[in-house]
């Protein structure tokens, strides 16, 4: 399976959007939109990762809200690392 970068993709669908005449303001404007979107994208797929984590080793809650969210644990004085003794 072939893999493509984010640029390789942007710069393919700006071609399909204008073709071989857009000018120079067009390609930025719409190269600039797609980076936020691919940079969205991550962030979205990011914070998916860090829940899922909280999820399967236990350190995250269902909200007490009811929106199905997940929240971090509350801190415990146990929770600084240190070692008695």
């Amino acid at each position: 399976m072939p893999t493509c970068s984010s640029e390789t993709v942007i710069n393919q669908l700006i071609f399909a959007v204008y073709g071989a005449q857009a000018d120079a303001r067009q390609r930025h404007v719409l190269r600039q939109a797609l980076h936020g979107l691919v940079r969205h994208a991550r962030a979205e797929q990011l914070q998916e990762m860090r829940r899922d984590v909280w999820r399967a080793s236990g350190m995250a809650w269902l909200a007490p809200d009811g929106s199905g969210d997940f929240v971090a644990l509350p801190y415990s004085p146990h929770d600084d690392g240190g070692h008695d003794g």
